[in-house]
């Protein structure tokens, strides 16, 4: 029988660790988590009732259940400071599992306790509970990075379609498809990463996504040289600001394909680079 794995890359660190690796005889056994959506009303005096006024993804809770052996009480503290000098770091811990080894969460952890299941035992059960803010789950890969499994960043379950080839990269194209895995829109105001890296062009650009009924417009002057990108909500060309040369707009991606249009004083290279968002 396979035995579950946990992966986690501890903040500040660029090594992603098997969690059996971070002492010995530890082992995953699995993790759990549901989706939580807030609905928010509005009541007013004298009237009964209360009225719709909006909802919201709310940050959940992932429960990572462990295992610790040991083989006596030296042991048990040794591992047990092992355990809590790894998981009370201070910030964000990205984690996946080998059931869905190609989405990712982004996380902080918890308070947990390690204690023997009983006096005299050598095994210790722990849960250590994962705040996730978003309380959302993210593809490993970018959506412009190549989509093929061998590369390990891609798994069935991501809402990719078969037998057709995604494209998130195109050269002196003004109409073409953009296609969102997520299982929700790919919203910049929500907090969502998108990027939109626009070379190799000069004067004016604009860019339409006609699904969404949603765009972004650069009205400065670009030379050939210059590197325009949107990075959510905000501009930059070579590094430097530019919402002021803009008419304050973002673009949104819906689930699926959307229609983009685009309008430029000549030819451009277009990326749309961001993470494919699933519900937690």
């Amino acid at each position: 029988m396979l035995k579950p794995t946990m992966y986690l890359l501890p903040p500040g660190s660029d090594t992603e660790i098997n969690c059996k690796d971070i002492t010995s005889d530890f082992h995953f056994l699995q993790d759990d988590s549901d989706p939580l959506l807030t609905n928010n009303y509005g009541t007013d005096d004298g009237l009964d009732g209360a009225s719709y006024a909006f909802q919201q993804r709310a940050q959940n809770v992932v429960n990572a259940k462990f295992m610790l052996r040991f083989s006596d009480y030296y042991d048990y503290q040794m591992k047990k400071h092992t355990l809590a000098k790894f998981f009370s770091q201070k910030g964000l811990y990205r984690i996946r599992t080998d059931a869905e080894p190609a989405i990712v969460k982004y996380v902080y952890a918890g308070n947990f306790t390690v204690a023997p299941t009983e006096d005299g035992s050598n095994t210790a059960l722990i849960t250590i509970p994962f705040d996730n803010p978003t309380g959302l789950k993210y593809s490993l890969g970018y959506s412009d990075e190549v989509m093929t499994y061998d590369k390990a960043l891609w798994q069935v379950g991501m809402n990719l379609p078969t037998n057709q080839s995604l494209q998130y990269e195109y050269n002196a194209i003004r109409s073409f498809k953009i296609y969102n895995a997520s299982d929700i829109e790919v919203d910049p105001i929500q907090h969502h990463q998108l990027q939109l890296i626009v070379r190799n062009t000069t004067g004016q650009v604009s860019i339409y996504n006609t699904t969404t009924d949603t765009h972004v417009s650069y009205t400065g002057s670009l030379k050939a040289t210059d590197e325009l990108l949107w990075d959510g909500v905000n501009c930059y060309v070579n590094g430097e600001l530019a919402n002021n040369s803009t008419d304050f707009s973002y673009l949104t991606l819906a689930s699926g394909y959307n229609d983009i249009k685009i309008q430029s004083s000549a030819d451009l290279d277009v990326t749309f680079h961001f993470k494919f968002i699933y519900l937690n």
